[in-house]
């Protein structure tokens, strides 16, 4: 290699390639210098002489040797590592014995801090949850700054699980009898948060068993063609341990509303009969069983009822919103009245003959005026009333008592209950229930015990049949896709696959190689799968049918001329599509390549810009196989729609936001290039090279 970093490894075919510095930025491990080695012959205008090591002792919490260690060993690491070398900042606060940990440093300045800590050579680190798990770092006192993280859909509380896992790095074995955890108060969080945290329950584990198309093939290939193992994977998984749960805890549920019932308050029973119908109702719509609905949107706003009446502070600030926003309303539909009030007297008032006409003419265009800005303001107070969770509330209780589903009997009783014990109740029997209504309920209802009624954490899947079904979809697409084959023996008028004996082609041992989430994508967006069977026809109709409907806007009939060439080529329009796919792709360069190749394996950044700014980035070759990629993007989600494959599953990943910078790493760049073109933190940065390759 050249002695220069940044050079270029050339190969016998005249291809260029990076050298090894990403071994580098990747590696975890680095040469430590002994223990008693110190950073002596070091110049006196260095940035760790001898005089500057005095310094940061007097400063920092390392005494005069241990400073002397810490310099040795940054030392150390810069001249091995220049290009990644710490800076000046960082270098201070090692001086000082103080360190970070977070997943936006590279890993081996982790893994220097984890050294350093380790061998008591750094007394503070500054870390994430991250760094709770999975890592030897134990500490004598764990302070916890804040007990909310920011999540994607903003500032939630932390969890039980999560605040005891860092809690408990308080305590080195075989050095502390006993560790400590401080809990700092927050202008956000206090006392009462804590409590809640420290004492709500720990969630129960969950299965994240979700079969892919590689576990697919796999299985099959073990199976020898036969499903059998993949079967036998099913019926063992945790997810079909979970499901046998839910009627116990279904059972046990109603018991414990049965015993309980007579020691509560009217409000509060009707508060569980309508958390239980709704999370009974939550697990059926996860299960696929539910006569109200099952899709994606129903499931989330079920959760979210659900999540609000199961947790008494969540009920508490549903209910103060609810009320402030009904409060503004009133006042804006009384300002309204008046003003309204005072238009109309002024109308009906008869002017003096001495004044001129159109005395009031300004006074009245003025109060027009002021009535139609009141009255938006009605209608948006109107809509944060609506947009309340509580008349979503109200309206799904409303549905349910008349469709007559489970556990609607049981509400209409509570609810009856409930009115005939008011000394003066303005709603008579039968009357829907309002929101303002249900807001009154929960004011007088106890919040401080409200918990999940049933055990929400077994719903994912809670059935065989859900995951098996999945599955089965995934053998179909497969099929579909040319991946597997039904093999000698098989029925082919059987349209059940569990009775066909199926061969893995070479497109599918790729799919099973691949080894991502989504492989079958990855293999169409390269141009080696497509739609075979041609299953996504009535995409192509739909699309025909949608141009001649432009046509009889036109006067020319390019579009038509050039459909008829197309169909006369004999070669079915998926196979077509991924033969020019697989053309563009010959075209681009290794660095191109690499590119592209990160749109399909990395994750979207939380913050990031927008597909199509990211898409002007791309070079004219890499935009062409982006274009070529969305046609066979939209028919394997519509052969997946077709068989009912779930969206989560089938995900297909197009991320573009790191193209460019991939690109440019390929091209040669250095390492603090690629960081200013990325505008990612290093350890972001060195996952997404890492992922490409």
């Amino acid at each position: 290699l050249n002695e220069d970093e940044l050079a270029m490894v050339q190969d016998e075919e005249g291809r260029q390639f990076r050298a090894d510095l990403l071994d580098q930025l990747l590696s975890d491990e680095y040469d430590v210098p002994p223990a008693g080695e110190s950073a002596v012959g070091i110049e006196d205008n260095s940035f760790l002489s001898d005089k500057n090591i005095h310094y940061y002792t007097d400063i920092g919490l390392l005494s005069f040797a241990e400073t002397r260690q810490v310099a040795a060993r940054v030392l150390a690491f810069n001249t091995e590592n220049p290009e990644i070398a710490f800076d000046d900042s960082t270098v201070e606060q090692l001086l000082c014995g103080i360190g970070s940990h977070h997943a936006g440093i590279l890993p081996a300045h982790k893994a220097f801090v984890e050294t350093l800590f380790r061998v008591e050579l750094m007394k503070v680190v500054f870390a994430t949850e991250t760094l709770a798990a999975g890592i030897n770092m134990p500490a004598r006192t764990t302070v916890i700054c804040s007990l909310a993280k920011r999540g994607d859909l903003g500032m939630e509380l932390l969890e039980t699980h999560n605040l005891l896992q860092m809690a408990g790095r308080a305590g080195r074995r075989g050095m502390d009898v006993e560790g400590a955890c401080v809990i700092s108060s927050t202008a956000f969080e206090g006392p009462d948060d804590a409590i809640t945290i420290l004492t709500n329950e720990i969630k129960p584990v969950v299965s994240q068993f979700s079969p892919s198309y590689a576990l697919a093939v796999n299985l099959i290939d073990r199976g020898g063609g036969k499903l059998n193992v993949a079967r036998n994977m099913v019926e063992k998984s945790f997810a079909v341990w979970e499901s046998t749960q839910r009627e116990e805890d279904l059972q046990a549920a109603l018991q414990t509303l049965d015993t309980q019932d007579g020691d509560l308050l009217p409000e509060e029973q009707f508060l569980n009969a309508l958390q239980f119908m709704l999370e009974k109702e939550l697990l059926e719509a996860r299960d696929g069983t539910s006569r109200t609905g099952t899709s994606q949107s129903k499931v989330s706003k079920l959760t979210a009822l659900v999540d609000v009446l199961a947790d008494g502070k969540k009920l508490k600030t549903v209910s103060k919103r609810y009320s402030g926003a009904a409060q503004i309303l009133e006042l804006e539909i009384s300002t309204l009245k008046y003003l309204e009030r005072e238009l109309r007297e002024m109308e009906e008032m008869t002017p003096d003959s001495e004044l001129p006409p159109g005395f009031f003419d300004s006074d009245k265009n003025e109060f027009l005026s002021e009535i139609k800005t009141q009255r938006q303001r009605v209608m948006k107070g109107e809509r944060e009333v609506n947009n309340n969770i509580l008349s979503a509330m109200a309206k799904v209780t409303n549905n349910r008592m008349r469709d007559g589903t489970d556990g609607s009997e049981s509400l209409k009783k509570a609810l009856l209950t409930l009115r005939l014990h008011g000394e003066e109740s303005a709603f008579p029997e039968g009357a829907p229930l309002e929101p303002g209504e249900l807001n009154a309920y929960i004011k007088k209802s106890p919040k401080s015990k409200r918990r999940p009624l049933l055990d929400q954490n077994t719903f994912a899947p809670s059935e065989e049949n859900e995951s098996w079904d999945q599955m089965l979809a995934l053998l179909k697409i497969l099929e579909a896709y040319g991946c597997l084959t039904a093999g000698l023996g098989s029925d082919e008028s059987d349209s059940n696959p569990e009775s066909n004996k199926f061969n893995v082609t070479s497109g599918g041992e790729h799919v099973g190689r691949l080894g991502m989430d989504n492989s079958l994508w990855q293999l169409c967006a390269l141009g080696a799968a497509w739609d075979a069977t041609y299953e996504s026809a009535e995409l192509d109709r739909f699309q025909e049918e949608f141009e001649e409907a432009l046509a009889d806007f036109e006067t020319n009939g390019h579009d038509s001329m050039d459909q008829e060439e197309d169909d006369s080529s004999g070669i079915p329009k998926p196979q077509k599509e991924a033969k020019v796919l697989a053309e563009y792709l010959c075209q681009l360069s290794p660095s191109e390549m690499a590119g592209y190749v990160s749109a399909l394996v990395v994750d979207a950044p939380r913050r990031s810009a927008s597909a199509l700014e990211s898409f002007h980035k791309l070079t004219y070759l890499q935009q062409r196989v982006v274009q070529g990629a969305l046609l066979s993007l939209e028919r394997l989600v519509e052969v997946q729609r077709k068989f009912g494959l779930d969206d989560v599953i089938g995900k297909c990943q197009l991320e573009l936001s790191s193209c460019d910078v991939v690109t440019a790493w390929a091209s040669g760049c250095s390492w603090n290039e690629a960081l200013a073109i990325s505008g990612a933190a290093p350890g972001d940065l060195v996952r997404t090279l890492s992922r490409t390759l």
